[in-house]
């Protein structure tokens, strides 16, 4: 049997073999159709023994050169492989032709998604940048904040002294205003002048109270904001190495989708 006749024979198990769908046609040498298997976009289907392929087919080219030989077309892609018999003769060639629909509808996909990848990369890696400055703005004001609490803190001390010099100036009011009484006429003027400055001291204790009770106001609201932004900066730092993370990952699918886009392109 020549090896002719035998592709002709298994032509419809080369074509059970096809991951994909394919029309299979096997010529003689003057092109003439000898067998064909064909596919579910074959529209019009030749008659063995009679029609034949036209001259432009790239399944002369194939014979004539003994190799095999691409052709694609809008619509088809075709492959022609001659036969070569065991005396060196070219007997006849076998052409493989698959639809290029399936193929054209997933490089366009893979284009899609390659772009929409690439854009989602981008807007991640911007999203991404913000979110770590976000963290670095919140961590400058967690610091701050701490140190005007520390501050307000501090504050107990100055408003002790005040208070200390308060009830000083009251004590020494006090005595100035006895010595004035003992001085009788002559420490009227002392007298007056002591009255002052245990009003002074009378007044500033009260003020150091109402301030005190503002400070006391001021740092539980203060502790509250702090603990707020603490936790904030916390959020924005997860919120970062979260971002980072998903950037890393749109940018493994963006290097994949090219890849696909690649093979999609070469199919």
């Amino acid at each position: 049997m020549s090896k002719l006749a035998g592709v002709i024979d298994t032509i419809d198990i080369i074509k059970k073999t096809c991951p994909v769908d394919v029309v299979i046609i096997v010529v003689n040498r003057q092109g003439v159709i000898m067998g064909i298997a064909a596919a579910g976009f074959m529209t019009n289907q030749p008659q063995i023994g009679v029609d034949r392929l036209p001259k432009e087919a790239a399944v002369y080219q194939a014979m004539e050169q003994q190799k095999v030989i691409t052709e694609t077309m809008e619509i088809i892609k075709s492959q022609a492989c001659p036969i070569v018999e065991d005396d060196g003769t070219v007997s006849g060639a076998m052409i493989m032709s698959q639809s290029m629909e399936t193929q054209n509808s997933l490089y366009a996909a893979a284009k899609e998604l390659a772009s929409a990848t690439e854009q989602l990369s981008a807007t991640t890696e911007e999203l991404g940048g913000s979110a770590s400055q976000l963290a670095e703005e919140l961590a400058k004001v967690k610091i701050s904040s701490e140190n005007v609490l520390t501050n307000i803190n501090k504050t107990d001390d100055i408003l002790k002294f005040v208070s200390e010099v308060a009830a000083n100036s009251n004590l020494l009011g006090l005595n100035a205003a006895i010595e004035a009484a003992r001085a009788g006429e002559q420490g009227r003027g002392f007298a007056v002048v002591a009255e002052e400055i245990r009003k002074m001291a009378v007044n500033s204790a009260q003020s150091v109270n109402e301030i005190k009770h503002i400070l006391q106001t001021t740092h539980s609201e203060t502790v509250t904001v702090v603990r707020t932004i603490v936790n904030t900066s916390e959020f924005g730092e997860r919120q970062a190495a979260t971002t980072e993370e998903i950037a890393a990952t749109v940018q493994a699918l963006a290097e994949a989708a090219g890849k696909v886009e690649q093979i999609a392109g070469k199919l």
